[in-house]
């Protein structure tokens, strides 16, 4: 008993003839195979093609037949005898044998046929099945399908936007193409997107209609319709708009309705979509490089909501930055200063009142006691900011005890004359020098009982062009 070695599997016609050698009869085999534009064509094929010859392609109007050639070979040593040709399938009659092979093909021997397709007088595809009946001893009944094409002059519809082609039938958004709004604020004006209709055909191309479909369609509309008719190798556009009332991703058909003949393309369609976001801005006060809360009711150095102790009608300046750190504009309504010493605190320096995402502004307070002690202010801070629309910072400041009477000049020295406390003791004074009323540096420091009048002279002070002097007292 043999076992074989391989499982690949073996041909027809190789089968036919390893069986026909296995049974002893070589000389009595008759192997018929049927080849066009020199392939094999598999007995029972279905699926014409231009590749062996089978699908005749498509017939302008008025050219006229095509003819194909075919091959019948015997591949084995007695003779062929061919039985018969038949026609069947759904048009026959556009298929027609011209030239038959020899009725009789000997041994290793071939002979020719020619296919011819009669285009009809109607557009469209034609199918028919050849059936050839032979004495081969394996595909006694051979069948295989042809087809053919007649195309008449018609419009086809091509759609681009951005100057890309939309494939019909596209489900997958893309900016190149238009077909991606991408993300829109509920609060901006709408998106508007244009795409062109190209007619490449050879008769006019009549658009009855475009329309959007889908759950998500009142997020869009047509808002410009193209032309009705479109001539051959001329084009129309019209307009897609965007114009979300709702957050999310929002996703609709474009329907475009015409003459086109091609089933597939006479509703052209493809998928766009967009996003609706509620950009919103978000408003972060800083003072000193500190994030200060809103609501903030403890005002500390540290974030510069707290003034040192400033002599009576005297300045100290403190500058904030206004931070927009939200996806949307950040519009500045007011700034105010309210509470009971509303009045000893100021805005000397106010921040732009429009700022972009990510945009930075600053805020300049100033500080100018009247009274000695400590003095109270809230600042508040109006905006869209929808999470905090009121933005309240407590701020609170220090006047001074004692009071600065006055500043001389005696060459390139300073002279600051201050009277001490009016309470006896022990008190330290340090004088402290700026140019910036920001960034304070000691310059010296005079020890006082109280209730007297001092001069602190700061030597060589002259050079600068703008000079400032603070005096802090510290009592034992």
């Amino acid at each position: 008993m043999l076992t074989p070695r391989s499982t690949f599997p073996l041909s027809w016609n190789l089968l036919a003839l390893v069986l026909s050698l296995l049974l002893g009869g070589p000389l009595n085999a008759q192997l018929i195979q049927i080849r066009g534009n020199d392939r094999i064509i598999r007995n029972g094929d279905t699926t014409p093609s231009g590749g062996d010859h089978t699908n005749f392609g498509q017939v302008l109007a008025g050219s006229g037949p095509v003819d194909r050639e075919f091959i019948i070979r015997n591949l084995g040593r007695a003779p062929l005898q061919i039985r018969f040709f038949q026609r069947t399938g759904q048009h026959p009659a556009n298929f027609t044998v011209i030239d038959p092979p020899d009725l009789v093909i000997p041994g290793n021997g071939d002979s020719s046929m020619t296919i011819r397709f009669l285009p009809p007088a109607a557009g469209g595809l034609r199918t028919a099945t050849i059936r050839i009946v032979s004495t081969s001893s394996v595909d006694s009944d051979f069948r295989f399908d042809v087809a053919g094409e007649l195309v008449l002059p018609a419009p086809n519809i091509v759609i681009s936007g951005n100057e890309v082609e939309i494939p019909d039938g596209a489900s997958l958004p893309v900016v190149e193409n238009n077909t991606d709004f991408g993300a829109l604020s509920l609060n901006d004006n709408p998106l508007t997107r244009t795409f062109t209709i190209r007619n490449t055909g050879e008769q006019n191309l009549r658009v009855s209609s475009v329309d959007v479909v889908g759950i998500n369609s009142d997020q869009f509309s047509v808002s410009r319709n193209p032309d009705i008719f479109i001539a051959p190798d001329n084009e129309s556009s019209f307009d897609i708009t965007f114009n979300p009332t709702r957050e999310g991703t929002h996703r609709i058909t474009v329907q475009v309705n015409s003459n086109d003949p091609t089933p597939t393309e006479r509703t052209y369609s493809f998928a766009v979509h967009g996003t609706g976001r509620s950009f919103q801005p978000r408003l972060i006060l800083s003072g000193n490089g500190i994030d200060i809360a809103p609501g903030d009711e403890t005002p500390g150095p540290e974030d510069h909501t707290r003034f040192p102790g400033t002599d009576l009608l005297f300045v100290s300046i403190h500058t904030f930055t206004m931070r927009n750190s939200g996806d949307g504009p950040l519009l500045i309504d007011t700034v105010e200063l309210l509470g009971p010493h509303a009045t000893e605190f100021s805005v000397s320096e106010a921040p732009a009142t429009s700022l972009d995402p990510e945009g930075a502004s600053n805020l300049q307070i100033t500080f100018r006691p009247t009274l000695q002690g400590s003095r109270f202010a809230t600042l508040r801070i109006a905006s869209n900011d929808p999470a905090q629309p009121l933005y309240d910072v407590a701020l609170e400041g220090i006047g001074g005890r004692f009071k600065l009477l006055g500043i001389e000049r005696d060459e390139d020295d300073t002279l600051i004359n201050f009277s001490t406390s009016s309470s006896p003791g022990s008190y330290i004074y340090r004088i402290l020098y700026s140019t910036d009323m920001e960034n304070w540096v000691p310059v010296g420091s005079i020890f006082s009982s109280g209730r007297e009048t001092l001069q602190f002279r700061h030597r060589n002070s002259r050079g600068a062009i703008k000079a400032f002097w603070h005096i802090e007292e510290t009592g034992f």
